[in-house]
């Protein structure tokens, strides 16, 4: 993966004219082939034959800023949604920034289509006794209200500046062991809520922090929908889903590692929830 300075960014297509229709500038490092084989899918095999990284959101948009100039390249800057989804607090500003409607390229892995063909292909069992074990829609409503609660608190620290460690709180700190699964703890979610709450109701007063949360969970309700949109599905939701595909049982084990887990996805899933990304690279 290569990585540039903001200010060069404008002249590095240069360098790729023969490979690439569209430029497409991406947060994050070592993501390259994931990206080729999400988007070359998504833009019916449109030339991007190389990816290049800023290396972070900020660089991003730091790089995008200096290339708002016209000239003669297609260029697109891709960004997460990440807290400032929540919050409606990203960029709307510049041109060929486009930011995700979800927390995260991962949100869109999320899809039961690509999952049981992916999980058909790595422990060789029936599609059909896959679905039933693995119940994704129950699932992902069990955990939707916990999760959702944590990130709409997450997103009022994130708001104020308060400096609160989120996101980066890793998933296996609100799991436990339950019949040799790890899966989610409620109670240990439940905790790091009102532990939040009570740090952001001393920063920014109780009447301040009950009108904000109650604004918040009335644009983003309790469901499933909600879930697969705001909460991180690369740190937490499919963390928790690869938890889960360790209870199915059959010729083999589930053992895809991260990275090969991303991509077997990438080639499976139903790209419908990232037409309006489609639709930018194609007319870009």
């Amino acid at each position: 993966m290569l990585r540039y300075k903001e200010f060069i960014i404008p002249t590095i297509s240069l360098f790729f004219k023969s490979k690439n229709d569209v430029d497409v500038f991406i947060e994050d490092s070592n993501d390259e082939e994931f990206y080729k084989v999400l988007l070359h899918r998504l833009t019916d095999g449109k030339r991007i034959k190389k990816i290049l990284s800023c290396k972070c959101k900020t660089e991003l948009i730091k790089a995008c800023e200096a290339d708002q100039m016209d000239r003669n390249r297609k260029r697109i800057y891709l960004a997460d949604g990440d807290l400032d989804l929540i919050i409606d607090t990203n960029r709307k500003d510049l041109k060929y920034l486009h930011i995700l409607d979800m927390y995260c390229i991962e949100n869109n892995l999320v899809d039961e289509e690509g999952i049981l063909e992916v999980l058909h292909s790595n422990i060789v069992l029936d599609k059909h006794i896959i679905k039933k074990q693995l119940k994704l829609s129950n699932y992902l409503k069990s955990i939707s209200n916990p999760l959702i609660e944590l990130f709409l608190h997450y997103s009022i620290t994130h708001l104020h500046k308060m400096g609160t460690k989120t996101v980066s709180n890793s998933i296996h700190t609100f799991c436990k062991q339950n019949k040799s699964l790890t899966v989610l703890d409620i109670e240990k979610v439940e905790q790091k809520i009102k532990e939040l709450r009570d740090e952001i109701i001393l920063n920014i007063g109780e009447d301040k922090y009950n009108n904000t949360i109650y604004e918040l969970r009335q644009k983003w309700p309790s469901n499933s929908k909600t879930l697969l949109t705001i909460v991180s599905a690369k740190d937490y939701t499919l963390p928790l889903l690869t938890f889960r595909f360790k209870k199915l049982k059959g010729k083999e084990s589930f053992n895809l590692k991260w990275e090969s887990l991303r991509i077997s996805l990438a080639k499976n899933i139903n790209l419908e929830s990232l037409e309006k990304l489609k639709t930018k690279i194609i007319s870009a």
